[in-house]
């Protein structure tokens, strides 16, 4: 029978790593708890599956008999939550106990608080998909986390018949003789894209290596379950054919203790996205964006609850932003800007536009336009080298971002 040891923090911080993985409703009551069990070195594992994804992690405790059980996920987690701790070296040095008897009921106790859960034989668990390769490659996870979160907006709602258009898709781009990992995500209407230079240390031919250069599309859940690790270090990614497993390194010095994030790969094939992306010709301007951003949340405060329709119109150094919902009113704010082409306006939805300039932090924005047919794209405005005095040389170029908007009919 499974019996430990654990600090409240140690043990709170597991569990909230691993719910989003766990089955609140489902068909089969068994993925709505956690399997927990005794692994080497005073390590427990925790391990949760919805069956589309799973996770697994590890955290320090004091094993006094091996074993394993499961118990409800949301449940454990609210109870670790409430234990009440306080600052005094008395209560830091305090554990919980969790101890299961032979009729399956395990009984959890922090100083004079006792909890009783009832458990499933781990034996009923579903088998997680686990696999090691020396075919992987790593990426700084404050990189790969603000990838992730340029482009996961821009992914079709999961209901959505088109399941190719409900996760990310992952491609490995070379240029100039260096790797770049790309993200593109996309439902039909929005595009987002985000791309940054990496070293990437796998092996060139074969394996991971093709699979990326192919590039495969990797589920939205996932990917959220990722953005919510506060942690520094790398992410190692190992795909197969089916599977991908993002895991966290360096979590411990045992190196075979790492978070692990799983999920199957969605089938399909990845729209040919590059036929939308900017093309020459296209007319530019340079907008502030803190003040594009507030000005559209506002105007778009009386857009049309279902289209968000706003008009965007370009004159000389001038831009209107206009809505009109013919049941309650109209409003509109103008910008300065640098704009030196043709007078245009076009039609977009406001929600869209809203959603990609909040994931930018750099002071300006590249707004780059052509008819009113043609995609709207929007950019990071980035100095030139040139311009800013910069020296070229060896060192990263800047994480390229865009954002493409279909124009919405008049």
């Amino acid at each position: 029978m499974l019996n430990f040891k654990i600090k409240k923090q140690i043990f709170l911080n597991c569990l909230s790593t691993v719910q989003g993985a766990s089955e609140k409703k489902g068909s089969m009551p068994i993925i709505s708890n956690l399997l927990i069990e005794s692994a080497e070195n005073n390590f427990i594992k925790i391990s949760a599956t919805d069956l589309e994804i799973s996770i697994i992690t590890y955290c320090t405790a004091e094993i006094i008999s091996e074993g394993k059980t499961t118990v409800n996920s949301k449940k454990i987690y609210n109870i670790i939550k409430e234990f009440s701790e306080n600052k005094e070296k008395e209560d830091q040095d305090l554990f919980i106990n969790f101890i299961e008897n032979e009729t399956g009921v395990v009984t959890i106790s922090y100083k004079k608080t006792v909890f009783k859960l009832t458990t499933v034989p781990a034996s009923d668990y579903p088998t997680i998909i686990d696999f090691e390769s020396e075919d992987n490659f790593n990426i700084e996870l404050k990189i790969f986390k603000t990838l992730i979160s340029k482009v996961i907006l821009s992914t079709a709602a999961s209901e959505d018949t088109k399941r190719n258009l409900t996760g990310v898709y992952f491609v490995l781009e070379e240029s100039e003789e260096k790797d770049y990992l790309r993200l593109v995500a996309t439902d039909g209407h929005r595009l987002a894209l985000a791309q940054s230079e990496i070293n990437y240390n796998g092996k060139k031919g074969g394996g991971i290596y093709d699979l990326l250069k192919t590039g495969v599309i990797i589920p939205k859940k996932i990917l959220t379950e990722v953005l919510k690790l506060d942690k520094d270090g790398f992410i190692k990614i190992l795909i197969n054919s089916n599977n991908v497993i993002f895991e966290f390194e360096k979590q411990s010095d045992n190196l075979n203790k790492n978070t692990k994030f799983i999920s199957r790969l969605i089938e399909g094939k990845f729209p040919d996205y590059n036929t939308v992306l900017p093309k020459d010709g296209y007319k530019t301007s340079i907008i502030n964006t803190k003040n594009f951003y507030n000005s559209i949340k506002m105007v778009s405060l009386l857009a049309e609850e279902k289209s968000h329709s706003i008009e965007l119109s370009f004159s000389e150094n001038n831009l209107l932003i206009k809505t009109v919902n013919t049941n309650i009113g109209e409003g509109s704010d103008e910008l300065e800007i640098n704009y030196q082409g043709e007078p245009l306006s076009i039609k977009l939805n406001s929600r869209y536009i809203l959603d990609f300039i909040s994931n930018i932090s750099e002071n300006n924005l590249s707004v780059r336009f052509n008819t009113i047919y043609t995609p709207f794209i929007i950019e990071p405005y980035v100095i030139p080298e040139k311009e800013s005095g910069g020296v070229s040389g060896d060192k990263k170029k800047p994480m390229q971002v865009i954002g493409v908007f279909m124009p919405m009919r008049y």
